[in-house]
């Protein structure tokens, strides 16, 4: 996952290097509190469920700089950078907005940082290149992988996540790219696309 700087063409290095940044806290049990720029970030999502078996309701977030709502695993954080994120337990969660340029060709976008992210995570592994999907009435371009997101503070095992990177154009030259991850013996790859068809622009 990487730390994609909005309206900023470098995109992939940063937002790898926010989800980095907390690899260490996998096994923290608290989640962040919201911060100013978090929009309803506290508001449940109808009652929704992120699945059986206890897991947290889902929370809506709305992001009132860049104009977009979706739906979280948890408490998401309006970040000074303009990125809003989410990092629990086991799963976390990034949005970038990327205006200019880049935005005109999702596509090779995408290629791009699948390339950067291969020599900047640690144990990448990509599970499927960059291909167009069609997923909450908005046509996207999305890519998997796998890597090394730190140790484990708990059991002092290597923690190995499953992502998945949306690609999500608003207009020529806007597009979101939501970052989702998961450990990867809970990754459900629906799951993971039933998320982002949350996204909207607003």
């Amino acid at each position: 996952m990487a730390y994609i700087m909005l309206t900023r063409s470098g995109i992939t290095g940063l937002a790898v290097a926010g989800l980095l940044a907390v690899a260490g806290c996998s096994s923290t049990s608290s989640t962040p509190p919201a911060q100013a720029g978090d929009a309803q970030g506290g508001a449940p999502a109808g009652g929704e469920t992120q699945g059986g078996g206890g897991e947290a309701v889902a929370v809506d977030y709305v992001d009132s700089r860049y104009h977009y709502r979706i739906d979280s695993p948890g408490r998401v954080i309006a970040n000074p950078d303009g990125s809003a994120s989410f990092i629990g337990p086991s799963e976390r969660m990034q949005i970038t907005v990327v205006s200019g340029a880049k935005a005109a060709d999702i596509s090779a976008l995408a290629r791009e940082d699948s390339k950067a992210m291969a020599t900047s995570l640690a144990g990448f592994r990509q599970l499927s290149s960059p291909a167009a999907v069609t997923l909450g009435g908005y046509h996207m371009t999305r890519f998997g992988f796998t890597w090394n997101a730190g140790t484990s503070s708990v059991t002092g095992k290597a923690v190995e996540l499953t992502s998945v990177q949306y690609y999500v154009p608003k207009n020529a030259g806007t597009v979101a790219v939501i970052t989702y991850g998961i450990v990867t013996n809970q990754f459900d790859p629906q799951g993971a696309d039933d998320l982002a068809s949350t996204f909207k622009w607003l």
